[in-house]
């Protein structure tokens, strides 16, 4: 069985050395892979640098970019699975967007740093270490994307950033992660049950978001709706999904006119539906607004884009969306 993992560098923080202005992506995968020392003895890796960027600078174009540079480099019979440097900002969008694009069987580990390699005990070494074991490890195959970091494995699904600074600050709110690396070696608790379903990776990227947010008046939400060429809106409602009693008929209104609304909760987790009359998830699901279960606004913004990228009509992107 093919033991190579082919490791795709974007930049992010765990590529960063101090300068002048403070610390910028510098280091690429040969310089990481060097800071691994008597680790890496043994280790086949083929680097291909993607690019050389914080996170904050990757765009939804970038990663369909990205995905499509996976799926090749997963192609070739000896690669044995893929690990994706990446900055820590949008780290977890871009392992959605592979976890729904990328088709092949083959593990797919982003993984990053939140230190600095120029910083006391930075986490890079031992997450770039962690990550390369995952990928070549038979049991991750057929997992969808993941992400390793702090000695847990993470289904791109559910991961998401729950801290700016800490090293643990990446969690899964909804099952928790899916395994942990002891002493060097993953173990693999669990697997998350929901079917993947994997599209092409096009987006559309006339999609707007909008955050429900105490007294906030329609007009924001009229803002959003007046974009031209928009085709799809996310709103990050309360709670299980309630937006201010004012949002209620626009929104009805736009799904109408041929907007597809997904509604997401900014609490980033939970199922959207409640027993509510007010403004509530129930009613604007019955309406024809999507939920989006378990997932912040910001991963359900790049579903609803690949969604209308891949030509849903209603019925498939609400499949899409509230039983996968």
């Amino acid at each position: 069985m093919a033991q190579k993992v082919a490791l795709i560098t974007t930049g992010g923080t765990i590529s960063t050395l101090e300068s002048p202005g403070g610390a910028i992506p510098r280091r690429g995968g040969a310089e990481l892979l060097g800071q691994l020392g008597e680790a890496a003895r043994g280790l086949e890796v083929e680097l291909v640098e993607f690019a050389k960027i914080p996170g904050c600078e990757m765009t939804p174009q970038r990663m369909a970019e990205l995905a499509a540079v996976i799926s090749r480099e997963l192609s070739r019979d000896e690669i044995a699975g893929a690990v994706i440097t990446h900055g820590t900002d949008t780290i977890e969008e871009s392992a959605f967007v592979c976890h729904l694009t990328v088709g092949s069987e083959k593990p797919v580990v982003f993984t990053g740093s939140m230190r600095t390699g120029s910083e006391l005990s930075w986490d890079g070494p031992r997450n770039l270490l962690d990550a390369i074991r995952v990928a070549r490890w038979p049991r991750a195959r057929g997992r969808g994307a993941l992400l390793v970091m702090n000695e847990e494995i993470h289904s791109a699904r559910f991961v998401t950033k729950g801290n700016g600074l800490a090293l643990g600050a990446f969690h899964s709110p909804a099952c928790g992660p899916l395994g942990r690396i002891y002493n060097g070696e993953p173990t693999l608790f669990t697997a998350p049950a929901l079917a993947r379903r994997i599209v092409e990776p096009r987006l559309d990227s006339n999609v707007a978001n909008v955050t429900a947010l105490s007294g906030e008046p329609v007009a924001t939400l009229s803002e959003a709706l007046a974009r031209p060429g928009l085709r799809g809106l996310v709103v990050a409602g309360f709670g299980s999904g309630r937006v201010p009693l004012g949002w209620v008929k626009p929104l009805a209104e736009a799904v109408r006119g041929g907007v597809s609304v997904v509604l997401a909760s900014r609490t980033g987790a939970g199922a959207v539906d409640d027993p509510y009359g007010y403004g509530g998830a129930h009613y604007l699901r019955s309406v024809g607004l999507v939920a989006a279960h378990e997932m912040p606004a910001p991963k359900a913004r790049l579903k609803l884009m690949l969604a209308l990228g891949n030509a849903m009509d209603s019925s498939a992107l609400r499949e899409f969306f509230e039983n996968e």
